[in-house]
């Protein structure tokens, strides 16, 4: 590959690299996300009454379970599809937090196989969130970077007072969620009505 193909194959791979936000805003994703903030933040805050009824860390599933199960429902609902096919970007999307899930559920395993305390969760929890959102940031857009530095820091905080760390990683993912869910549905939103609808991948 000589110099001018190399440069044609980066620019091109900064082309996609910046698309993927841009399929992101037409594909409804902001107010999906903003939807899921509230959802997430409920079914995070079930992990206070787990602690203090002192449950085994598997029930920590169950609200997980069902905030997964609400969030996929939305997605469905609301997510704008062109012609019924998936885009490069969705199939990302969906394999980061996939990914994200069955780490989460691993952790909940790995404590009750070792007999550790539940409380150990919360952390790993945020540590696992942290690492989904880091990819996001990777993948999509770099300010989502800042998302996982706040579960980094909820992580360490959750360890240090553990009575408040599911106020903690709750609050975490309404910000990660709210925020760039407001950005991008009020930039699609601005895009519609001045006729400039972004471009798809």
């Amino acid at each position: 590959m000589d110099r001018n193909e190399a440069e044609r194959a980066l620019g091109i791979i900064r082309q996609v690299i910046q698309n993927t936000k841009e399929d992101l805003i037409a594909h409804n994703w902001g107010l999906i996300w903003i939807v899921h903030a509230f959802t997430n933040l409920v079914g995070i805050g079930f992990g206070t009454l787990i602690d203090r009824r002192e449950l085994p860390v598997y029930w920590y599933l169950v609200p997980l379970a069902a905030v997964a199960a609400v969030d996929l429902a939305v997605v469905l609902l609301l997510v704008r599809r062109d012609r019924g096919v998936r885009s490069y970007v969705e199939w990302q999307l969906h394999g980061i937090w996939i990914t994200f899930m069955v780490f989460s559920v691993a952790a909940a395993a790995v404590l009750h196989l070792a007999g550790a305390s539940p409380l150990l969760f919360g952390p790993l929890f945020a540590m696992t969130s942290g690492i989904g959102f880091a990819l996001m940031g990777v993948v999509f857009y770099r300010r989502f970077l800042a998302f996982a530095a706040v579960f980094l820091a909820a992580m360490l905080a959750a360890a240090v007072w553990p009575q408040a760390q599911w106020l903690l990683i709750g609050g975490a993912w309404w910000l990660a969620m709210f925020v760039p869910g407001v950005g991008f549905h009020r930039e699609q939103r601005e895009r519609q009505r001045h006729g400039d609808d972004a471009r798809i991948l």
